[in-house]
């Protein structure tokens, strides 16, 4: 539900920036990885392509930036 939340606002809202849209990936990554601590592998094989996907066909001319597994998010 976090996922598809998320590529739902940054594919619809026409409002969100594309700085705001990355929070909001950062975000979800943190969510999911507090609930759901063994879906590191999944989430950089299938969520963070998603993220990527609307990301880009959204602001096709910006770069693509995620924060490390690491580093904190809000």
């Amino acid at each position: 539900m976090i996922v598809e939340l998320t590529l739902n606002l940054i594919s619809s809202d026409m409002t969100v920036s594309h700085r705001e849209a990355r929070c909001l990936c950062d975000c979800a990554r943190k969510a999911i990885l507090e609930l759901y601590p063994a879906f590191s592998d999944r989430y950089e094989r299938v969520i963070r392509p998603a993220f990527e996907r609307v990301l880009q066909e959204r602001w096709p001319e910006e770069e693509l930036r995620f924060s490390h597994a690491g580093e904190v998010v809000n």
